[in-house]
């Protein structure tokens, strides 16, 4: 898998769903194959597809790769590692990097239940 510093940019909600796809698939996919994912529930047509699988490809998320006529299209990052730096952006980008500031926003937000807080507390104690 990459690591993100190669990752140029974030993800629209349709190159989101994309990656959601391959993630479960986890397994390479042909552009066929993931248009019959999203053709009838977003009315896709192939040209829609194959500009978000070409933009996928751009930002580093995706490969492609030729066999015969087709391009099969592999992740390039772990749903885990997206998320990571999707949490990591978010955090730096809204609470200057502190993960303190975010918890206590949640709590005093009232966002965060006491089980939850006892559970990340257990959490932070096991590592």
């Amino acid at each position: 898998m990459k690591t993100f510093d190669k990752i140029t940019h974030g993800l629209s909600e349709a190159e989101r769903e994309i990656m959601q796809v391959m993630w479960e698939t986890g397994e390479p996919m042909t552009a066929s194959q993931l248009l019959s994912e999203f053709e009838d529930s977003k009315g896709w047509k192939p040209q829609t597809l194959n500009t978000f699988l070409t933009r996928l490809v751009s930002k580093g998320y995706l490969e492609s790769r030729k066999r015969g006529n087709a391009n099969i299209y592999s992740t390039l990052i772990s749903k885990s590692e997206f998320e990571s730096q999707e949490a990591s952006e978010f955090l730096e980008k809204n609470y200057g990097g502190s993960a303190k500031r975010l918890i206590a926003a949640l709590v005093d937000g009232g966002a965060m239940s006491e089980e939850e807080l006892k559970e990340l507390k257990q959490w932070f104690n096991e590592r």
